[in-house]
């Protein structure tokens, strides 16, 4: 493996550090003009527009990297409706906001036709039985616990509202959870200022992870992760000298494990060692939600300065 400067993994240090920030910095800010739509995922050696994976053995399986607009897409799939939409996301929910929260969205639902404000951490550990992860399944899986719940008597959701709960639009423009009481804010109806401003920024942020996602063909949580890194790094060189301390350097180094899902040592056998290449490969475009051919490519290269 050869950075762009030509220095072998083994050597990684500052100039390895240096050139992940400089490239990181360049690659997003390239991709901060504005919103692009997210690229098809992949894992393993298929390629989806949904996320799925190809693990092949029959057994229990959950979706845990699903997004909102891809759950409302494969309820559409399910329930033969097409016409169900993101009515909020998760970065413009109040609850979601509040301490504790999980992340939730609000959903128009066309098979009930009424409102659900439904936990994106809740979908994302539903355990359904298929050949392989896939969101049909994950969604399949929800209408028949949602299926359960109704014939039980909660018509409205889960009892106390805790995963997913029908909600009411208010004349002020809030949602409001039938069983919890919460607010799930409809952004028509904000009037706090600080909260406006922390949504703009919320949105560029997105705006920029979705172009990032669309032109690497990324999943979308791993480029939100990479515009978090980059944002990260651009405080780091400008805070001091324009230089990473040693303390900045490990940090990143640890950050790009969690994001790769790979260490350096990993990474620096993959250069000498055809076997660990091709398992490297696969275990980081499992963790990214890419192909292994794209990882290689395009990503590492382009984004990291690391050709192996």
């Amino acid at each position: 493996m050869v950075l762009k400067e030509g220095r072998t993994m083994n050597k990684l240090s500052k100039n390895f550090l240096r050139s992940l920030s400089l490239l990181t910095l360049i690659t997003l800010a390239s991709c901060g003009g504005g919103g692009g739509g997210g690229g098809g995922t992949s894992t393993g050696s298929t390629t989806t527009g949904g996320g799925s994976t190809t693990v092949s053995t029959y057994g229990a399986h959950t979706s845990p990297n699903i997004l909102a607009s891809e759950f409302v897409n494969a309820l559409n799939n399910v329930d033969g409706t097409y016409s169900s939409s993101v009515e909020l996301y998760t970065n413009e929910t109040l609850r979601s906001q509040q301490a504790g929260q999980e992340q939730w969205f609000v959903i128009w639902d066309a098979k009930f036709s009424e409102y659900k404000a439904v936990s994106l951490n809740y979908v994302r550990t539903i355990v359904y039985y298929d050949y392989y992860s896939n969101n049909q399944a994950v969604a399949s899986e929800f209408r028949s616990i949602e299926r359960s719940d109704i014939i039980s008597g909660n018509i409205n959701g889960d009892y106390f509202g805790n995963d997913y709960e029908v909600v009411d639009k208010l004349s002020s423009g809030y949602f409001e959870g039938r069983n919890s009481g919460y607010l799930y804010e409809d952004e028509a109806g904000t009037t706090d200022v600080s909260l406006l401003a922390r949504e703009q920024e919320q949105k560029k942020f997105f705006e920029k992870a979705s172009k990032v996602s669309f032109v690497y063909n990324i999943s979308l949580e791993t480029s939100m992760s990479m515009v978090t890194l980059g944002s990260k790094i651009e405080k780091m060189i400008s805070r001091g000298s324009g230089e990473l301390t040693e303390e900045d350097q490990l940090a990143l180094l640890s950050d790009m494990k969690n994001l790769t899902g790979v260490s350096v040592e990993e990474l620096s056998k993959a250069a000498v060692d055809s076997k660990a290449k091709a398992e490297v490969l696969a275990k980081v475009a499992d963790k990214i939600g890419t192909s292994a051919q794209n990882l290689e490519q395009k990503v590492l290269p382009e984004v990291f300065g690391i050709n192996l």
